[in-house]
């Protein structure tokens, strides 16, 4: 830490007025010539510098998640602009809204998640601990041509650190609020010099939890992970490498943890805590193998990556969300994934870089859906009254997928990519003589972009982009039986600039993307059926801006904001909520903050950070009668490093701002009670970690 250059923060944006004062405070600032971390990234499936890539990139270094204290996807992604996430309902549930396109329960992902190479085919991935990563690429808008099917609002690329020639660990423990304990462990190095390296990394998590069920008077969102991690990686030559991966995680904690709200008229006034008699319990499983060659053989590299993911996620909770003793409901979800990705790359260095490749994926899924009686307010005392669904889901999705970019001058970049995805779906319903379904959904999806750069620090890009996420099957007996697939077409424009010597990042895009048959969820309670429907037609249009500078020796100010204006064009065919948001999209997002890094001694340095995350309003509902107001959350961290060795303290929500990160209208959501249910968002919490580096 210290004087170094440690502390580094690639993200971007801030309150317009500060823009304009730091671009004219910019050349007195580059007499210094200290200059902003540079960050090479793999968004497009090839290392290139972030400030080149054509893309709206948010990218996370290594020491910018260990400074800001990134452990969830939800820390990294409130600190990207037009792209929001909620972790509700069960331990492994998580919603990802990005430019108003978001994630559904019981659905595919609204963002394509890859984790070293290797596809994140179940939207349950996510919601995990985040350790030993070397860093995170946040990408927004359509990816479909190079990320295939659910990259449809963007994809999320995660590199965790790679094994070194060198010996190296560290070691991290943790205590916040809610009595809640972490630690972290992680050591690799070589087992053969230059031939066989590994990497072993281990998280623990266990917290009595921070909200309270008034009834029960207990904490209901009590938590529990355990997670490892193995790779090793095998260079027997100079052109070849194997690695291989292995993950378990194993996680258990509260579910359904629902507020009840009476139906007249939504109030972001009205804090109720949960009532519910049964104290909601939800575990989830993930199991996932991988096996990844690489071969340069001068022409092209040729790239093999072999898969193998499990996840196993039940929940047990209150249907009626109150007091009363009554019913209960339970979900049982496994679904199993193997998948073979083949491709060909070429070198960096041509005038015409090229990729091509292949995709196949399999899936077994089974779900099933159970309402209970509840007998003694207690999960263990649940007898089944009631199946509501029971189903067993056999998917093979195939994709074929190329790339090339051009080099027409030594400024002007054309690129276009083309990848066709099938998805052949079929369900066998187990309550219904077992009766099966089958349907092949497929795209065509290309991406063209045009990228001129004016400067080596200046660069501006024009890019047409698709993406696709796959329809499939409701319950027979309701409607819609079967779900359309959701499609997507934008038009962008964006430029990045890297000013004042390298102390100065400000990157911007703006979109206007037309959405087809946007998926939406909804609960029929006449049949007890969970529901997915869908929007036929919506635009949304906006613009993000991102900047960092470097204000001082060790002193970043950064941040960045997002707009996105949804309207619904057509709903279901009538006029019904006809120039409405669509459901779940926040207007307006704003992050910003700063950070110092110190020296105290030559030996001591120190660390200061804030982060301020700005929500505007959120529609939750096709109809906009229930939304959240805007909302403030602000982060502060301070630390201190001696040699090896780190001691970080920080305060999560310091206003203690209460909202409701879910909430649904009874309408759609099918409440029992006929009132609305929320879940409240977590209150402030303080934390301390201390760690080592060997």
């Amino acid at each position: 830490m210290g004087r170094t250059n440690h502390h580094r923060y690639l993200g971007a944006g801030i309150f317009t007025g500060s823009l304009a004062i730091l671009a004219l405070a910019a050349p007195a600032m580059a007499q210094d010539g200290l200059v902003l971390e540079e960050i090479i990234v793999t968004a497009q499936k090839r290392a290139e510098r972030l400030q080149e890539v054509p893309v709206s990139v948010t990218a996370f270094s290594a020491s910018t998640i260990e400074d800001a204290g990134i452990k969830t996807a939800e820390d990294f992604l409130s600190m990207s602009p037009n792209i929001r996430m909620v972790q509700s309902f069960t331990v492994g549930n998580s919603f990802v809204t990005v430019r108003g396109i978001s994630q559904i329960n019981n659905n595919d992902p609204s963002v394509a998640v890859v984790v070293d190479g290797v596809p994140q085919s179940n939207q349950k991935q996510l919601a995990q601990q985040f350790f030993d990563i070397e860093r995170i690429e946040v990408l927004k808008g359509p990816q479909g041509a190079l990320y295939g099917r659910n990259s449809i609002g963007g994809a999320i690329n995660i590199i965790t650190r790679q094994p070194k020639d060198k010996m190296e660990g560290s070691a991290e423990v943790g205590y916040a609020s809610g009595n809640t304990w972490s630690a972290t462990a992680a050591v690799g190095g070589p087992v053969v010099q230059d031939k066989l390296l590994f990497r072993a990394a281990v998280s623990y998590q266990d917290s009595d939890g921070l909200i309270t069920n008034t009834f029960l008077d207990r904490k209901a969102d009590f938590y529990q992970d355990k997670t490892g991690r193995l790779q090793a990686t095998w260079m027997p030559t100079d052109s070849i490498s194997v690695d291989a991966r292995a993950s378990l995680s194993r996680t258990e904690g509260g579910a359904v943890l629902y507020s009840q709200l009476p139906t007249n008229g939504f109030s972001n006034a009205t804090w109720i805590k949960p009532e519910e008699n049964v104290l909601g319990e939800s575990q989830r499983d993930m199991d996932d193998l991988s096996l990844k060659v690489d071969w340069d053989f001068g022409a092209a590299t040729l790239t093999a990556i072999t898969a193998y993911s499990r996840v196993k996620e039940s929940y047990r909770g209150d249907l009626d969300f109150s007091s009363v003793q009554a019913l209960g409901q339970g979900q049982d979800l496994d679904v199993e994934m193997i998948s073979q990705e083949v491709r060909l790359t070429s070198p960096n260095d041509q005038p015409f870089r090229w990729i091509a490749g292949a995709y196949y994926l399999h899936t077994d899924r089974s779900l099933s859906t159970t309402v209970f009686a509840d007998t003694d307010s207690t999960v263990a005392g649940f007898v089944p009254l009631m199946v509501f669904g029971d189903e067993s889901n056999d998917n093979d999705a195939y994709a074929v997928f190329g790339q090339g970019a051009f080099d027409l001058t030594d400024k002007l970049e054309l690129s276009a990519a083309l990848r066709y995805d099938s998805d052949k779906r079929e369900q066998t319903d187990l309550l219904r003589a077992s009766a099966v379904r089958q349907k092949t959904f497929s795209k065509w999806q290309p991406k063209v972009t045009a990228k001129y750069q004016w400067t080596d620090a200046v660069m501006t890009y024009a890019t047409y982009s698709t993406g696709f996420r796959s329809g499939g099957y409701n319950v027979p007996t309701v409607t819609p039986p079967v779900f359309a697939k959701e499609t997507t077409t934008n038009y962008e424009a964006g430029f990045k600039a890297t000013m004042a010597d390298g102390r100065l990042v400000l990157n911007g895009s703006a979109f206007h993307t037309r959405l087809s048959n946007a998926q939406i969820f909804k609960v029929d309670l006449t049949s007890g059926a969970q529901i997915i429907d869908n929007i036929r037609r919506a635009t949304l249009t906006g613009l993000e801006l991102e900047m960092q500078t470097r204000l001082a020796l060790g002193w970043d100010l950064f941040g960045g904001i997002g707009l996105t204006d949804s309207e619904i064009k057509d709903f279901d065919g009538t006029a019904s909520y006809r120039g409405n948001q669509v459901p779940n999209n926040t207007k307006f997002t704003l992050n910003a903050g700063s950070q110092y890094s110190f020296e105290i001694t030559e030996n001591l340095g120190g660390l200061l950070r804030i982060d301020v995350d700005h929500r505007g309003k959120q529609y939750y509902h096709a109809d906009n009668t229930d939304f959240r107001r805007k909302i403030t959350l602000i982060d502060l961290r301070a630390g201190m490093t001696y040699e090896n060795w780190s001691l970080t303290a920080y305060v999560k929500n310091l206003t203690d701002k209460q909202y409701f990160s879910e909430y649904g209208d009874a309408f759609w959501t099918g409440s029992p009670s006929g009132e609305d249910v929320g879940q409240l968002s977590r209150p402030r919490t303080f934390g301390v970690t201390a760690k080592v580096r060997f």
